[in-house]
């Protein structure tokens, strides 16, 4: 009978070895993965802001609407939200007025558009990434924007 028992005690302690064996495997080729982020979709003009302002006008609230109407939820898909400003004013100033125009939107894609606030980040480049001319009223006015990034978060080897 003690025979028996040591018996049944080896196969479990074999069995449990090679469990551990591929638990081991397991976690070594979960050290190989990694958290990669791709770009699903990017809106890079269409929210523009008046001289001074962070205010987001009916445009661009049904600018953003647009571009939210194509976007599933269930894509784990993250916004990166970027504030820009013209030349005009102090630097420290244009970065701030950057960062308050990205939190605007970031408000309303968490309030009206019920994405979820921990996939949704902002930035701002204040004066520094212009997309027109500084030097005339129109294209100060282009420079005067957000830009959305919307990526998807997927785990890769």
């Amino acid at each position: 009978r003690v025979t028996t028992n040591e018996d049944k005690i080896s196969k479990i302690d074999a069995d449990l070895r090679r469990v551990d064996q591929k638990a081991e495997e397991a976690l070594a080729g979960f050290g190989k993965l990694e958290l990669k982020r791709r770009l699903l979709m990017d809106m890079r003009e269409g929210v523009h802001f008046a001289f001074n302002s962070a205010e987001l006008t009916d445009e661009g609230k049904q600018s953003l609407d647009g571009f939210t109407s194509a976007f599933d939820q269930r894509q784990n898909a993250v916004f990166l939200i970027a504030g820009h400003t013209d030349n005009t004013g102090p630097r420290g100033f244009n970065y701030e007025l950057g960062k308050r125009r990205a939190d605007a939107v970031k408000r309303y894609l968490i309030m009206q558009k019920k994405i979820d606030p921990f996939r949704v980040a902002t930035v701002s480049y204040g004066e520094t990434s212009p997309i027109a001319r500084n030097d005339t009223r129109d294209g100060r006015a282009k420079n005067r924007r957000i830009e959305i990034f919307v990526y998807r978060e997927i785990i890769a080897k």
